[in-house]
């Protein structure tokens, strides 16, 4: 891992998250604490620092769009239980574009393929889950496309581990919330915070942990 790369992607992460505040701020239909808060700099700092470990050019730049993006997602996400489409979609061309760039510079089509299958797969899971369980929007399902291209570039095991990480990430909270009284049993949670922590975390400890998957 570069240092430098790393330093380098996390501050343009989170000046870019910074400058589209504005953008974020237009997505909450009622102001709130979040929406004035300027979480999303150092959510954006975090997911940046980690997309500068990627191993190329191109994945540094998706992936730092990625960060800058989730960010925004995150913190909607918490306070509105929304997934806008104005931020959502725009990844899909993003990720296309920039992991066609990574495979083309690093001769990894095989990934390439892995993220479009990751892409599919995922999209198609969540929105059969959806129609059985209401509280998956639509939006749950359109950045798990997304979060399944990101996974699938890596691989199986992460694909896995990540999906795996996203529920079982959400079903903690849940239970410390419920045990903390701050939830009710009928109450949802936003899962679109817990689709970027799983993936984050899948990435990272998906070979390790299926490695006959790797």
């Amino acid at each position: 891992m570069d240092p430098i790369a790393i330093t380098v992607a996390a501050v343009v992460a989170g000046a870019a998250a910074a400058a589209l505040n504005s953008v974020m701020r237009a997505q909450f239909e009622t102001p709130n604490r979040l929406s004035r808060s300027w979480l999303q700099v150092p959510i954006a700092v975090v997911l940046g620092g980690l997309a500068g470990c990627a191993a190329s050019w191109a994945e540094q730049l998706t992936f730092v769009v990625l960060a800058v993006a989730a960010s925004l997602l995150i913190v909607i996400d918490l306070s509105e239980f929304r997934l806008p489409d104005v931020i959502v979609l725009p990844l899909y061309p993003v990720l296309a574009i920039g992991l066609t760039l990574a495979a083309w510079s690093e001769n990894r089509w095989p990934a390439l393929l892995g993220a479009a299958i990751g892409a599919v797969a995922m999209f198609v899971l969540f929105f059969v889950m959806a129609y059985f369980a209401p509280d998956l929007g639509f939006g749950d399902v359109k950045l798990a496309g997304v979060v399944g291209g990101f996974l699938g570039w890596f691989g199986l095991a992460e694909a896995v581990a990540g999906f795996f990480f996203a529920w079982v990430l959400m079903a903690v909270v849940g239970i410390v919330m419920l045990t903390l009284r701050r939830i009710n049993i009928k109450a949802s949670l936003p899962f679109g915070p817990y689709l970027v922590l799983g993936a984050v975390i899948g990435v990272f400890v998906g070979p390790t942990m299926l490695p006959t998957l790797a």
